[in-house]
This record gives C-alpha cells, sequence and structure tokens, in this order.
C-alpha cells in the first residue's frame, strides 16, 4: 500500500495493531470511515509472539497467536482499512472540540 502524502486528512487514524486497533479498524470500516492503521514493524501486537491463544471465544481447540492477528487484519482490510507499516513517532492532539490531531510516521 502507498502511504499517505504528506498533511493529507484522515477521517479516522487508529495508532497501533493489536486486537484493539484492528477492532478499532473493523467497526469503523464498516461505518464507511475508510480508517488508516498506523501498524508498526511488529503489526498484530504481542499476540504475534503467543503460540496458543485458548481463551478467545470461537476457537474451542485454541488458535496461534499469528493466525487469529491475520484473521483480525484480513477482516478489517475486507471492509476497506488501509494500513501503513511504519512506526507512529509523535502525536499531536488538537485542544479544539473537533480540531484535527496530527500524526507523524516514520
Amino acid at each position: 500500500m502507498t502511504s499517505p502524502s504528506p498533511e493529507q486528512i484522515e477521517n479516522v487514524i487508529i495508532v497501533g495493531s493489536g486486537p484493539a486497533g484492528y477492532t478499532a479498524a473493523l467497526y469503523t470500516s464498516r461505518a464507511n470511515l475508510t480508517p488508516l492503521v498506523i501498524e508498526g514493524f511488529m503489526w498484530g501486537g504481542l499476540l504475534q509472539q503467543t503460540t496458543d491463544v485458548e481463551n478467545y471465544p470461537g476457537f474451542p481447540e485454541g488458535i496461534e497467536g499469528p493466525a487469529l492477528m491475520q484473521k483480525f487484519r484480513d477482516q478489517a482490510e475486507r471492509f476497506g482499512t488501509r494500513f501503513v507499516t511504519d512506526e507512529a513517532t509523535q502525536v499531536e492532539l488538537s485542544d479544539e472540540p473537533g480540531g484535527v490531531h496530527t500524526v507523524w510516521v516514520g
């Protein structure tokens, strides 16, 4: 995927790609907000380093962490999530309600 251009305004930027980040991406994608996930270089969070996940609903026999995170990512992408595989280096939040926040990458 190509990186967004500098100073491009996005509806939603999600910093992080663990289970919470991918869940946020899925729901905002389904709401047609075309989120951009800055997933880092270790996308999938700590579950990428986990062998057996036995406490996640829907997988009664368990599932390996990387396989589970790939499923999360694939489902978010299916609904229109875009990804940047790089690190967010700085985030500046606006003081104004509805203001524009700024995220630096790379």
